[in-house]
């Protein structure tokens, strides 16, 4: 009974040099994975994807792919080209298929679904150019995002803008580096809240909500996580940024509703066994969807991780669930002399 973890390193990128950051996990989640599937009693593997053995990853022997690649090698925008290639072998493998990857990592696209499913998300436009104007009903403070990136790229202190000079500065700024459109979105001030989807269907559940904790740092700034906040570890955004409640406290009447629109947004951006919906919580007590993500980190420390740890599952049996979800999602079974009984 074999897993063979599949994985890439990225060692160029098409944006800042910086930007590489948000892909140097991905070897240090892979070897966490392989440590802890070995205590169950799985034989295990690595495989490095790179942008020239797609082949060998087709013509490759295993039992299960657990899919911890964002993209063939260093290819930019290849994440559900790997899934695409997963499902081309015919052999299980975990978490979403190119087409919910497709979604997902289009912010433009996953708005509008969410939007024509009436659920609910800030009031957005569309901007191609310096040259285009925002609509009348769309109201300051906006937030300016790449369209097509994902892990906070592009985004920093300029983002959050109140005026059409700034947003104009932000969006000629960000054409230098990464090409448009961008999402000019209504800022929600309010608390930021992750919510990791875990399963399939009609068993899909919403593990304990996360919420990151904003210090002192931000009393007179946005409160919104940034690049540096995410990725640059000796940055002020990073330590301002670092604290998370799990769960988060909430009235059980938002929590209800945080859950529920989470779980659609899972089932209708086509994520399989586990993903993570980030939501903004107005000062209203008003949730609003930001993005879905259906390829999350899941390093033993990362936000997912805490959600299982708080539902009581160690990151053990939380690898050994995504395992089991994948394996029912494709009628197989695997076990070992040490699987849990969860």
């Amino acid at each position: 009974m074999k897993v063979t973890i599949l994985y890439n390193r990225v060692t160029s990128t098409q944006g800042r040099p910086k930007d590489i950051l948000a892909d140097e996990d991905s070897v240090k989640t892979a070897l966490e994975i392989q440590n802890n599937l070995n205590t169950l009693g799985l034989e295990t593997e690595l495989l490095e994807i790179t942008e020239n053995n797609q082949a060998d990853i087709l013509a490759h022997k295993t039992d299960i792919f657990f899919n911890q690649s964002f993209g063939l090698g260093s290819i930019p925008k290849t994440e559900s080209d790997v899934a695409e290639l997963l499902d081309q072998t015919g052999l299980p493998y975990t978490g979403s298929n190119s087409e919910a990857i497709i979604l997902t990592t289009d912010k433009i696209g996953t708005k509008k679904l969410i939007l024509q499913n009436n659920l609910p998300t800030p009031n957005f436009q569309i901007f191609k150019s310096t040259h285009d104007r925002p609509h009348p009903k769309l109201h300051y403070p906006l937030i300016v995002k790449p369209a097509s990136e994902d892990c906070s790229i592009g985004i920093d202190d300029n983002s959050v803008v109140s005026d059409l000079p700034s947003l104009q500065a932000k969006i000629l700024e960000l054409s230098k580096t990464y090409p448009g459109p961008y999402l000019v979105e209504e800022y929600i001030a309010g608390r930021e809240l992750n919510v990791t989807i875990f399963g399939n269907g009609d068993a899909a559940v919403a593990l304990p909500i996360s919420e990151i904790l904003f210090d002192a740092r931000f009393a007179n700034r946005p409160k919104i996580i940034s690049f540096a906040g995410k990725w640059e570890e000796t940055s002020e955004d990073y330590r301002g940024t670092s604290e998370a409640k799990c769960p988060a406290e909430l009235s059980p009447d938002v929590k209800a509703r945080v859950e529920e629109i989470a779980l659609i947004a899972f089932k209708l951006t086509g994520c399989s066994d586990y993903a993570r919906v980030d939501i903004r919580l107005s000062l209203q007590g008003d949730p609003f969807i930001l993005e879905v993500n259906a390829n999350p980190a899941i390093g033993a420390t990362d936000g997912a991780v805490r959600s299982a740890k708080a539902s009581g599952l160690t990151y053990q049996h939380f690898l050994q669930s995504i395992l089991e979800f994948a394996l029912l999602r494709f009628k197989r079974t695997l076990k070992s002399p040490h699987w849990a009984q969860i």
